[in-house]
């Protein structure tokens, strides 16, 4: 049975992460933000790749040494960055169009999706763009301008998503916050930007033949005319516009007579005209049937073709709506592009394909050791995610309310005073190296205690650990179980890294992005 999984379901996955952060209740999952694994690679300048596996798992949390919780603010929503850049073609927005293929660059055509950040960090979704043709013009201005319709010279029609401010910590080369709604006003985001019903672009679907736009000498007339005398009646039909001195604006041709050169005007002439120097243009008409209001659209004629339809004043309200061509010619078809449900802009980070989380932390926020729980002179080589873990000898999973900020997952030691150890290298308790009832990594240390990773074995009080490499023995007095149990919870994601070197007066912004 043919089926589809939409887009849709990345976004709502990924806002639902979010989400959870901002009730926080006893029953929504709680996030990690875990760094590990002190312990130099084979080969430094290449990290150990990572598989999927419940060892893989178990080895993560040999590695982890802390964590420091997430918040709401530490989680966004995000799109891959485009730049605006000139001489560039972006796709534009098309209510018949697959999402995937609007969000998708061709580089092979040169062609990017239809979503841009521009210099001013405003993000806007191409509305049209101008029958495929090169953008050149940056575009500028916010909600505020015609709702948010950006229209530039050469072209293009934009519609102002929102503005990302140079501060926001979820901004990088890569990637872009997007916000959920209009009440995120943090985004320079307003309601007044969002129009139900927008009518902003009609495509031609066929350009027929036979279209020409005309000058033509009319006869002298009188105000209150309806009936006129041209010259000629070449290329003259039906239902095209007309205007010209003392013509009605939006009048259009209802009938024409050939024989005598004469057509018949849907609305009385307002003043005299016609007569020398005083011609008539008579162009191809778009006309715009449908439940809204206010649409008005031109076309462009090219070598009989109908080439391309432009809305001069944005339409409200269409929930539907059709466009049709009259002109001297056969054949033109038009379809109009429908808008979202509520209209543009209505749920930026949902309409540009927020299917993607990033989660964003500062390790050394509170000062390098954050209170005390990281050593400030160990090194990162992988972090992740982790949810929903339990304290120490505890059978529960933590929830917001019972949840530290942040906690130190190492093994510590305390020790008789003696030479320190050298740092990463594996201590144990028993009698050798390869017969250790007891054994670990030195994560970091100070006079009288060690901490220690990858710990596995049965601590002895009284027995002393001695060091793999330095052969230094000391007694150990007493031990502190990390505050995780390990093994619990789920890591959901888990990056290898090259070194990270901590030292005093240091923090680390660590940032992950999870694509749902």
């Amino acid at each position: 049975m043919p089926s589809i999984v939409k887009n849709k379901l990345g976004y709502q996955n990924a806002k639902i992460w979010r989400d959870s952060q901002v009730t926080a209740g006893n029953t929504d999952p709680v996030l990690y933000l875990f760094i590990g694994n002190h312990v130099p690679y084979a080969n430094e300048s290449s990290p150990d790749s990572i598989v999927d596996t419940v060892v893989e798992e178990k080895t993560t949390w040999d590695n982890m040494y802390a964590a420091k919780k997430l918040t709401a603010n530490d989680i966004e929503l995000v799109i891959p960055k485009v730049t605006w850049y000139t001489n560039t073609v972006f796709q534009q927005y098309d209510d018949n169009v697959d999402e995937t293929t609007l969000l998708t660059a061709n580089t092979s055509t040169n062609v990017q999706p239809m979503y841009v950040i521009t210099s001013e960090r405003n993000v806007y979704k191409c509305l049209s763009n101008n029958s495929s043709a090169n953008s050149t013009v940056e575009p500028t201005g916010d909600y505020t301008t015609s709702n948010g319709n950006i229209g530039t010279a050469d072209g293009y029609k934009w519609k102002y998503m929102f503005n990302v401010k140079p501060s926001n910590k979820f901004l990088t080369t890569d990637w872009v916050p997007a916000p959920t709604s209009t009440n995120q006003l943090d985004y320079n985001v307003d309601e007044q930007g969002v129009v139900d019903g927008e009518l902003t672009t009609i495509l031609v679907t066929d350009g027929g033949s036979g279209y020409y736009h005309n000058e033509v000498t009319v006869s002298a007339f009188t105000t209150g005319c309806t009936t006129l005398t041209l010259a000629n009646t070449t290329n003259v039909a039906a239902n095209m516009s007309v205007s010209g001195t003392g013509i009605f604006t939006g009048a259009y041709i209802s009938t024409v007579d050939t024989p005598n050169n004469q057509i018949t005007l849907s609305s009385a002439t307002t003043a005299n005209g016609g007569g020398t120097g005083n011609n008539l243009t008579i162009v191809t008409r778009v006309y715009i049937d449908g439940d809204g209001t206010g649409a008005e659209a031109t076309a462009q004629v090219a070598d009989g073709n109908v080439a391309n339809i432009t809305v001069i004043t944005i339409g409200t309200g269409y929930a539907e709506s059709n466009a049709y061509i009259y002109g001297s010619g056969t054949g033109a078809t038009a379809r109009v592009v429908k808008s979202p449900k509520l209209g543009h802009a209505h749920n930026p980070a949902k309409e540009l394909g927020a299917t993607n989380a990033m989660f964003a932390s500062r390790i050394g926020e509170i000062d390098t050791t954050e209170g005390g729980f990281i050593s400030s002179d160990t090194s990162i080589r992988q972090y992740g995610l982790l949810v929903n873990p339990h304290k120490y000898s505890n059978s529960s999973a933590v929830t917001h309310s019972t949840a530290n900020s942040v906690i130190s997952q190492t093994t510590d030691v305390t020790l008789i005073a003696g030479s320190l150890y050298t740092l990463d290298e594996y201590v144990y308790q028993g009698s050798s190296a390869n017969n250790a009832t007891f054994y670990g990594y030195v994560n970091a240390q100070t006079t009288n205690q060690v901490r220690l990773t990858k710990v596995h074995g049965t601590f002895t009080i009284g027995l002393p650990l001695v060091g793999g490499t330095s052969g230094i023995s000391r007694t150990a007095t007493s031990v502190a179980t990390p505050d995780f149990e390990p093994y619990t919870g789920t890591v959901i994601y888990t990056e290898n890294v090259e070194k990270i070197d901590r030292e005093d007066g240091q923090a680390e912004n660590i940032k992950i992005v999870v694509k749902y």
